[in-house]
């Protein structure tokens, strides 16, 4: 039976904005009150939240993540990353040498690179590890410091191509990460298909990677042309107040361009969510999303004036809009035979997210 031929299953979120808004502003007033302690709750919270409203074949999911497992993840970020971050940051640019400062910022920052990916990949198998669908739990196998390794080779290449290898490096982190994803005992799978893996997503990056001389080159056409209607011919603006008119049009022209690099990037991003998306299957069953390039640019147009304006505080309220948008675009094809699948035998970890806590890469909500 062909794909489109197979029966197909819409996945469903029921969370409503409101509802999740109070629980954010809830969260928020409690973490700052308590100078940022309460967020391992206020997380605890949200996911269960976030995650109770997704529906699978007439089911939600269940999330049975603790927050003291978040605290122990913490205690471990403490020593491995905060403490030198600290003393780079801070210490070290009084303490040593300008040069030796210098050398161990720029360290830093080049660690940050495979750092980052290995938080990423524990942060995944974790809340994965806590993630339930009629009681069988999901998982990832593999190794976070394997995957930091290549991605920092990936990393690298896009460096190299002048982030033209880009596509191909965020299929590769994708493949890694889905063929060392479980549900129960049972493996994800990254398929071949036939096609380029890449298929759909070079074009749309072409844009984006242009997106930059191209914003660049309006935000400043409208701050010369904004200028020009202000004076309107007549005597420059009053030396008082001209630092005003040219700080209002700067502003003016930084947020067209943020705008613009937005939207040019949005085709790119809704492409490869959903080639990716295409090529991931469970048991024979396939997975299709259907994101769209406007309705994806207001969905993260929105969750950058949610994260802005609160200051970060209501962070996890973009995260829900972003996670809502997938979910309710979201459908799998086929038939998994779920009878056949056992629990997870992949072991589950103690502790929680440790440096995704430090880099705070899901604003608080969940990896998708």
């Amino acid at each position: 039976m062909s794909v489109e031929a197979q029966p197909t299953h819409a996945f469903a979120h029921s969370g409503k904005f409101f509802d999740v808004l109070g629980l954010a502003l809830k969260n928020a007033f409690l973490s700052i009150i308590s100078l940022t302690l309460y967020r391992f709750w206020a997380r605890t919270s949200m996911r269960r939240r976030v995650w109770s409203r997704v529906w699978i074949m007439g089911d939600p999911l269940e999330y049975t993540g603790k927050a003291g497992e978040l605290v122990r993840g913490f205690l471990i970020a403490v020593p491995t990353f905060f403490l030198p971050a600290v003393f780079v940051f801070y210490v070290a640019p009084f303490a040593l040498s300008q040069s030796v400062a210098g050398w161990l910022l720029f360290g830093f920052y080049v660690l940050s690179v495979p750092l980052i990916a290995a938080a990423r990949y524990w942060m995944r198998r974790y809340q994965l590890s806590r993630t339930r669908w009629r009681g069988i739990k999901l998982g990832l196998a593999g190794s976070g410091w394997s995957f930091a390794f290549a991605n920092s080779g990936w990393t690298l290449l896009q460096i190299l191509s002048l982030g033209w290898f880009t596509p191909a490096a965020r299929i590769n982190r994708a493949r890694l990460l889905w063929s060392n994803a479980r549900f129960g005992d049972q493996a994800f799978e990254f398929i071949d298909d036939g096609e380029s893996p890449q298929k759909g997503m070079w074009w749309p990056f072409a844009l984006g990677w242009f997106a930059l001389p191209i914003a660049y080159i309006a935000s400043l056409l409208v701050m010369v042309f904004g200028y020009a209607i202000m004076i309107g011919g007549g005597p420059p603006p009053n030396p008082t107040t001209a630092p005003l008119v040219f700080g209002l049009l700067a502003l003016g022209a930084v947020v067209l361009m943020f705008l613009l690099m937005v939207f040019f990037w949005a085709p790119y991003n809704a492409a490869a969510m959903n080639r990716i998306a295409s090529l991931i299957s469970l048991d024979g069953a396939r997975f299709k999303l259907r994101a769209k390039t406007f309705s994806l640019f207001l969905v993260t147009l929105a969750g950058v004036l949610i994260w802005v304006l609160s200051l970060g505080f209501l962070a996890p309220l973009a995260g829900f809009l972003q996670v809502r948008y997938i979910i309710a675009r979201l459908e799998i094809v086929g038939e998994p035979r779920f009878a056949e699948i056992g629990q997870s035998i992949v072991e589950a970890p103690r502790a929680g997210e440790s440096l995704g806590e430090a880099f705070d890469l899901d604003m608080g909500v969940g990896v998708i």
